[in-house]
């Protein structure tokens, strides 16, 4: 059906549209209104249509109001007319439905011969309206007919305008707001931004001084407009290694379009974390923050900062960042240098600006040809390229603009087509920001119509707002955005998803993705906040967003809205939105004593055209009864409502148009019924909880249902599985208590196989109750499924086998297949025929002793395979059916690329891995030799096509038990492993064998992990030289490897973690030389390595920014008496080529009286814990740093006697921590900087010092954060 929505959606549907709803008008005016003037008024109106068609043809939709304030207004009465005459319309439809559930009803309850009396008079008087619905049909076509006449008015604009230019200039008043982002950049390839990330890089990485008490905070800001490429730069940056190794933190925020200083404070302790914190309180978040980033050398990026007026937010947020340590450094990008001013203003600062004037001229025209000829030979394009020049010059150097026009002239390679854009639609476009905006709106008027009111519709999400396509494409058709096709093959979903990957192919949306183990886990899709500004500007008038707290004017004309009410004069303000089609309704309030729904209710009834609701609250409140009077809606979504309002909904279930219902909270936890559900006839989507589906009788009277999570099969009438029979339209079905099937025959009469649309199915079995092995297996037999099935899941199953119609070729398109806890399948057959066939995961298949062959029969082979075998505890035999490494195939599928071994300790061995294989994970497997990659050679005829070196690029093998040698597999073998980055070896007690004369030839490999591999032998393990790629190596608890590695660490220029735990044969840490080539180096970490001597060159390790050394005691030894040491001065030029480490974790004091730890300047948190001889502190070397340290944390000393006095010399002292400290009994002076003080596990005497009024309490008074045993004093 089309829908007025389309109207103003563009020039070549307008009038088809209106000539629709008049035919389908006239057609019931004429067969029961019997007016005899009904023809004439249909005849002058179709006559009247061209001229309305040539006005839509003269329109500047851009410019209405300039152009003709007369023709605005006229424009919206017709809409507003074509609108009425449409609902006139649905309310017929509405009146047809109810009669049809009515006399079904009436069916189902009456006996035979009320049934064929019933069946008599429906005839007789099939669905005649009723006169008040034909008459108010009467009145909107006659408001029709009044508004087209008025065309005749504007037919000498027609003819004084002409053909008019799309792309007038015009004010862009929206203030970007926020497009989330991450640290990641998703751009494939980046141009012109060399110098400017060189001026950054230096701007972030130059000392900011020799005074260590110089500022400990700076701030920059990227300034540029729009699609200009602030983020890529600061993404850039972010993730280059020369930032990097300055800072012990690395945050990256992407701002909120509501600048909150709680909210984005909760950001940042989130990033740092990588947890939630648990907190809300503006205060508990600054106490959370201090704690993570006290005097720690941090970079803050905040991508996207609009606040340049709210002085008090920026306060706020800006307070608990001063704790950080010498050389912070805080990066905003904006598009208005004056953020950064207000900034600056703030933490009083001065502020550096690096302002970005867009691309050169080559830069971009590379950019475009890379959008413009994807997939595409230059060489065949040459004559494109003189006008593809030309373009360019038109796109003022915006990346985005490049990126958007270059996608959307991909579309139409031809000369004539780019030409005509060039000529006709650029040439009045001007330079700057305005000529950026010109070019992103001309993309958009070259949008088919239906995808430019898809486009515009989403200004309504909030900025940044992620959405996933099913949620999308429901919203849509809730509000009428979508127009049936002539392809009847073609759902009204299927037409949604392919306009939102269309929008996304000509990047009017992202896309991004989540996977694990090859395993996609979410998919969302996201706006750019230029093009989000773009979709408000278009959209002016119809669309409107409203989600800040402030006044709202909004023009009666809005046909969907989304708002955030926080009282109920708010909520007043929507009383004259009449021809409100969507609402997307926040309740903000969180004052259980206000009460919404009165006003709401009263607010609903003038909403009689609503097609979507949307609503969402925090505080619980009746939802108003007016809903169920609202007959033309299609969706309702409702978030935290009461549920004494879905509890009696159901005694009304009227709304015969309903396509979508969403519940995804309630309240008061009880099991929600929703008996009168199967009265929505046109219900396409139930999104309820699982047991409120349970409880849902004859579902099956859901004939339009597309999309089923969880339908509960049970022994009762109306619940069987016969339900589903006349289910014809589902998608995705999910049937659960498939145990409680009563026969094979019901299977039958559930029609599954005739299910054409259906996509996904999951199967779920509850329990493993007694029943007979043949039946089960004749059940899942008789569950087949559409041939045209994608993704299948059998859970629980408690037969013997696999059903017959997943080993033929019937499932040819199934491509991804989940078994799961069935714990009596001994064998999986052959899936060589699922040609499809790209994700297979086995869990929990507790006799699975067999697999069949995996090799795909077919030509066609699907790329990006991924397999998963996980808890399978029995010995499986996975050759059955393979085809031996030396013969013409291969043992997996040849395009695998993710395999998953976890938990099957009984598994001995695997077949050859494809070359094609980019990740591995082998866990908890009883392997005693891993696999072999598969070889091409020169004289195999016939082989699948692989490349000649292997594609892994992550390999974890962990908990291997029975391995005990590398040597003889894809490590050890004559394989090219160019793209392994990450290699970790963990567990393997048995293992004497690693293949390390192959490292150097990693010459990507990053991460390098060896640990509890106790019978690692030196022999056999030759190796000349690490690769230099290697930024992480981790070496634990692994025999004789740390000795061979050590001496291997020179030249590792990437390296910025080393680990070394339990190495029981390491005597010394590398020389000054090779310390001196690890110029990255920031963590070392050294545990248990009770014959460690000597710290070696550590002096030279200029980046080192962590230390930590925990159970080396032969480190002592080497100096049985402490040296005297120095006091420590300002002046003291030794200082130049001391360490200058931010964090230090010792278990030995005497550690700090070892050279080159002895003469450490400027640390900011010392860590001294389990040390059970320490009697009291080295009091000078505290002194020595006393200017930067921040954080101390005595812990388990049970020896120490007393604190020393010079503890109030401590000046940057800020966070105080002793615990399990027996001895000591009292406090000295604190130092004035102190904010947080605990004390546990102390003596009474001391908790008694430390209450207000004792003998310490005025050494301590000022503190912020006090504890003393666990209680705050009082």
């Amino acid at each position: 059906m089309a829908t007025a929505s389309l109207v103003f959606a563009g020039k070549a549907v307008a009038t088809p549209v209106i000539s629709y709803i008049l035919n389908k008008a006239f057609t019931y005016l004429v067969n029961y209104w019997r007016t005899e003037d009904m023809e004439s008024v249909k005849a002058e109106l179709l006559k009247m249509l061209p001229h309305v068609q040539a006005v839509f043809d003269a329109v500047d939709w851009d410019n209405i109001k300039e152009q003709s304030a007369a023709l605005d207004a006229w424009l919206w009465q017709l809409r507003d007319a074509v609108e009425e005459a449409e609902d006139s319309l649905d309310e017929l439809a509405y009146h047809r439905l109810k009669e049809e559930v009515k006399a079904r009803d009436e069916q189902e309850t009456s006996g035979s011969v009320s049934k064929l009396k019933g069946k008599l008079i429906r005839k007789l008087t099939k669905h005649v309206p009723k006169n008040g619905m034909l008459k108010r049909l009467k009145e909107s076509v006659e408001g029709l007919h009044k508004a087209i006449a008025g065309v005749k008015d504007f037919m000498g604009f027609v003819n004084k305008v002409g053909v008019v230019n799309h792309f007038m200039d015009y004010e862009l008043k929206m203030k970007g707001k926020q497009f989330e982002t991450s640290s990641r950049s998703t751009a494939i390839e980046v141009f012109g931004l060399e110098k400017e990330k060189d001026i950054m890089i230096k701007w972030l990485t130059e000392p900011t001084g020799n005074d260590p008490a110089d500022t400990n905070l700076r701030i920059f800001t990227i300034v540029g407009h729009g699609g200009f490429g602030k983020t890529t730069l600061a993404q850039l940056i972010y993730n280059e290694k020369k930032v990097q190794i300055c800072f012990d933190i690395c945050i990256w925020v992407s701002v909120s379009s509501h600048f909150d200083a709680p909210s984005i404070t909760k950001s940042i302790i989130e990033a740092v974390s990588k947890k939630t914190p648990p907190a809300n309180t503006l205060e508990a978040l600054h106490a959370i923050l201090e704690d993570r980033l006290i005097s720690k050398r941090f970079l803050l990026i905040l991508d996207n900062v609009w606040n340049d007026n709210d002085m008090n937010e920026w306060e706020k947020l800006l307070a608990p960042l001063r704790i950080g340590g010498t050389g912070s450094i805080i990066l905003l990008t904006t598009r208005m240098k004056s953020v950064g001013d207000m900034a600056g203003y703030a933490l009083g600062l001065k502020v550096q600006h690096l302002k970005l004037d867009g691309l050169l001229e080559k830069d971009i025209l590379m950019l475009f040809n890379k959008h413009a000829f994807r997939g595409l030979s230059l060489d065949c394009c040459k004559n494109l390229h003189p006008l593809g020049e030309q373009i360019v010059k038109k796109i003022s150097g915006c990346p985005l603009a490049a990126k958007v026009i270059g996608a959307h002239l991909r579309d139409n390679i031809s000369y004539m087509y780019w030409n005509k854009i060039l000529q006709e639609d650029l040439q009045n476009l001007q330079l700057g920001m305005d000529g950026v905006m010109k070019v992103l709106r001309l993309s958009y008027h070259h949008l088919p119509a239906n995808l430019q009111l898809c486009f515009r519709y989403c200004s309504i999400f909030p900025q940044g707002y992620r959405f996933g396509k099913k949620e999308l494409v429901e919203m849509w058709l809730g509000s009428g955005m979508i127009l049936q096709t002539t392809d009847e093959t073609k759902t009204l979903e299927d037409i949604g998803g392919q306009c939102l990957d269309q929008l996304t192919r000509k990047s009017f949306f992202e896309f991004t993705s989540k996977e694990r183990d090859g395993v996609v886990l979410e998919e969302h899709y996201a706006m750019h906040d230029v093009l989000h500004d773009l979709a408000q500007v278009v959209s002016s008038g119809e669309c409107l967003r409203i989600g800040g707290i402030r006044s709202m004017k909004i023009a009666k004309t809005v046909r969907h809205l989304s708002v955030k009410i926080v009282d109920s004069a708010h909520l007043k303000e929507l009383f004259h939105l009449n021809n409100l089609r969507s609402l997307v309704i926040e309740f903000v309030g969180d004052d259980p004593s206000m009460n919404y729904s009165i006003t709401f209710d009263e607010i609903l009834k003038s909403f009689r055209s609503l097609r979507l609701l949307c609503v969402t609250a925090k505080c619980w409140f009746d939802m108003p009864g007016a809903v169920s009077k609202l007959i033309h809606l299609r969706y309702i979504s409702l978030l935290s409502t009461k549920r004494s309002f879905l509890v009696s909904m159901h005694k009304r279930f009227t709304l015969y148009h309903l396509e979508t219902l969403k519940i995804m909270e309630y309240s008061e936890g009880k099991m929600l019924k929703l008996n009168g559900l199967s009265n929505l006839v046109c219900l396409r989507n139930l999104h309820v909880p699982y047991d409120t589906i349970s409880s849902i009788p004859r579902i099956g009277k859901l004939t339009c249902l597309e999309y089923l999570n969880a339908f509960s099969v049970q022994k009762r009438i109306g619940h069987t599985v016969c339900e589903l029979k006349n289910l014809s339209q589902l998608h995705h079905l999910r049937l659960r208590d498939i145990q409680n099937v009563g026969s094979c025959k019901e299977v039958l009469d559930a029609n599954l196989k005739d299910k054409k649309h259906m996509r996904t199915f999951s199967l779920h079995w509850s329990s493993h109750e007694v029943i007979a092995e043949n039946v089960s297996d004749l059940v899942l037999d008789y569950l087949q499924p559409h041939s045209d099935l994608e993704e299948l899941d059998i859970i629980g199953f408690s037969g013997t086998r696999l059903p017959f119609w997943i080993t033929d070729s019937y499932l040819v398109n199934i491509v991804s297949l989940n078994i799961i806890n069935c714990c009596k399948i001994e064998h999986v057959p052959s899936l060589a025929s699922l040609c499809s066939l790209k994700n297979l995961f086995l869990q929990d298949l507790s006799l699975l002793a067999s697999m069949g062959c995996m090799l795909h029969e077919c030509d066609k082979i699907p790329v990006g395979c991924s397999h998963s075998f996980q808890e399978c505890p029995s010995s499986i035999d996975m050759s059955e059916g393979m085809v031996d490494v030396e013969s013409e195939g291969v043992s997996f599928p040849p395009h695998l690329s993710t395999l998953t071994i976890r938990g099957c300790p009984q598994l001995m061995k695997l077949p050859t891995l494809p070359s094609m294989l980019k990740q591995l994970k082998i866990e908890k497997s009883g392997l005693m030799l891993l696999p072999k990659m598969y070889q091409k050679h020169n004289d195999t005829e016939g082989s699948f096509p692989c490349p000649n070196e292997s594609q892994l690029t992550n390999v974890l093998i962990e908990y291997c038990p029975n391995l005990n040698s590398l040597l003889h597999c894809f490590l050890g073998q004559n394989v090219t492993l160019t793209s392994l980055r990450e290699l970790r070896i963990n567990q393997c007690e048995k293992l004497e064998y690693l293949p390390l004369n192959g490292l150097m030839e990693l010459v990507n490999l990053q991460i390098l992990e060896v640990s509890d591999c106790s019978m690692l032998k030196k022999s056999g393990m030759e190796v000349k030289l690490l690769p230099s790629s290697l930024e992480q190596l981790s070496i634990k608890s692994c025999g004789e490897l740390a000795n061979i590695l050590i001496d291997l660490l020179a030249g590792l220029e990437a390296l910025t973690f080393l680990e070394l735990a339990n190495c029981s044969h390491l005597i010394s840490l590398p020389t000054v030389k090779t310390f001196e080539t690890l110029t990255a180096l920031k963590e070392l970490r050294l545990y248990g390595c009770p014959e460690l001597s000597s710290l070696g060159g550590l002096q030279c390790l200029k980046s080192l920014r962590l230390l930590i050394i925990r159970g080396c005691c032969s480190l002592t030894k080497i100096s049985s008496l402490p040296p005297p040491l120095q006091c420590w001065s300002s002046q003291d030029d030794s200082t130049e080529n001391s360490l200058k480490l931010g964090t230090l974790f010792i278990d030995d004091h005497s550690l700090l009286f070892v050279e080159p730890l002895r003469s450490v300047r400027f640390t900011r948190r010392l860590s001294l814990l389990d040390d059970p001889i320490m009697t009291s502190l080295p009091e000078q070397w505290l002194l020595q740093n006393r200017t930067t340290l921040s954080i101390l944390w005595l812990w388990n000393v049970k020896s120490l006697q007393c604190l020393p006095s010079s503890m109030k010399d401590l000046c940057h002292l800020q966070s105080f921590t002793l615990f399990n400290a027996p001895l000591v009994n009292s406090l000295p002076d604190m130092p004035a900087s102190l904010k947080d003080l605990i004390i546990d596990c102390c003596q009474i005497a001391l908790a008694e010092r430390c209450r207000k009024g004792g003998c310490d309490w005025s050494k301590i008074a000022h503190v912020t954060l006090l504890k003393i045993n666990g209680n705050e004093p009082l």
